[in-house]
Order: C-alpha cells, then structure tokens, then sequence
C-alpha cells in the first residue's frame, strides 16, 4: 500500500455516524481491567479530512482496546477518554488490519484526529503517533490466538481520497 495522507497539511473536519449507528455504543462504553470492549452494536463512522475521507464499519461485538498500551500511561492519554478520544481510538484500531490505508497513513490519521478532534496539543499528538510507529507488530492480519483475530470478519474500512476539481 503507499502513502495517501500528507501530515503537514492534513486537518481533520469532523466526523458522523452515519445512521446514528454506533454512538451510544461508544459512548456508553465502560472501562474495566481487561481493557477489552466488545461494541453492542454495529458502528458506521465517517471521517472527513481535507485530503479525502474514511468509511469505518464494525459489526456487534466488534472488539477493540481503546488506547493501547499500559495502565501507567493513561495520566498522559486516557484508555477510553471523551467520545471523541474514543473515536480515535477505535478507528486506529479498525485501521490496523490494514484494509485500505498503510501503516504510515494508519498512524499520520491518528495524529491528525487526536489534534483536531480530540483537541490534543500536535506536541502531544506527534508523542503518541512516534509510540505507536515504534512496532509495526500490532499492523496488519492478525496471528492466530490473538485476541483481535476474531474481528477480521466484523471489520471493513475504505480511504476515499479527495477528488481534484
């Protein structure tokens, strides 16, 4: 897959669940100690950046981890967080199996929604997208007896790049 998104530039407009499907689910997620979040629901999410946009679709029981990572970092970004934090979450999540955006793409995106909808500082947006690039182990079709394995059926995503006018 090569590079789509361009960082310096990249701005993130909003978001929707199309339908309404999916946000209560999201919202209503609560934290335990396994840090493993079954979603109730089917979750139908667009993102809307200047360089095109991202249709995510989970089907129920959908499993993500929120932010991933150890409890110990939590003080500087939360596991789940504000409905929008979770959104960045969870589509960093969907993007990991590498359906459509590459790797590079999968963490620029997550930068540039944790700046622009979750209100990140880009300082702090830039700390997270560098942990997250550091491994490219949790990218791509999972290995058997992961946990993720069983959401390669309940997820799709699809980049939909901005057209030239």
């Amino acid at each position: 897959m090569s590079r789509q998104l361009h960082k310096y530039g990249l701005k993130v407009l909003g978001y929707e669940f199309v339908g309404g499907l999916g946000r209560e689910c999201l919202e209503n997620v609560v934290q335990n100690d396994s840090r493993r979040y079954p979603l109730c629901d089917a979750v139908n999410l667009l993102i809307r950046t200047n360089q095109g946009a991202l249709h995510v679709v989970t089907a129920p029981r959908f499993m993500f981890d929120g932010r991933s990572g150890p409890k110990i970092v939590d003080w500087y970004a939360p596991n789940l967080g504000t409905l929008e934090e979770r959104v960045c979450w969870y589509v960093h999540d969907c993007n990991g199996y590498g359906l459509d955006l590459s790797f590079e793409d999968t963490n620029v995106l997550l930068f540039a929604m944790l700046r622009d909808l979750a209100g990140y500082r880009t300082s702090k947006a830039n700390v997270i997208q560098f942990a997250v690039s550091l491994s490219k182990s949790w990218y791509g079709e999972p290995k058997e007896g992961d946990w993720c394995r069983a959401n390669i059926d309940k997820v799709k995503t699809l980049w939909l790049p901005k057209t030239e006018e």
